[in-house]
């Protein structure tokens, strides 16, 4: 199911969810996530892979996470979906030059809906939705 120019519902969603609500697995997302990743699809114009299982991949989790899931933390806004792990598969993207060019352009970002970022993984951008009162976007920790 298409959502965007460049994204599809299955790309927000794990395979188990997917096989069970099909389209309306869309009621489980926060539509705000969908654009901020066709916001940073756009910005840095280049291909952002969330979710493809759907194309074969390994990645499942990278959008909503199942309640009952291990992986990532107990209240994870993953589990509620408002969030998002983007990966760029076509190098050289910097994940630490993307964090500089949020904090740079914070305004841009959060009139996409941006509201919160980890600060520290390697290969992946963590954004997500959730709200924080706050007038900036918020770096969280990244636990292992």
């Amino acid at each position: 199911m298409k959502l965007t120019e460049n994204f599809i519902l299955q790309e927000f969603v794990p395979k188990g969810i997917w096989e069970k609500y099909r389209k309306k697995s869309i009621w489980f997302i926060d539509y705000k996530i969908v654009t901020i990743a066709e916001f940073f699809r756009n910005r840095y114009g280049k291909p952002v892979t969330i979710n493809n299982w759907h194309k074969g991949g390994k990645r499942n989790e990278s959008g909503l996470r199942d309640f009952d899931t291990s992986t990532g933390a107990l209240r994870s806004q993953h589990k509620y979906g408002r969030a998002i792990d983007m990966k760029w598969l076509i190098e050289p993207m910097n994940m630490n030059e993307i964090r500089e060019d949020i904090k740079n352009w914070q305004n841009e970002f959060m009139e996409a809906g941006l509201t919160t970022i980890e600060e520290k993984t390697d290969s992946w951008i963590h954004a997500d939705t959730r709200y924080t009162g706050l007038n900036y976007i918020y770096f969280v920790p990244y636990y292992k």
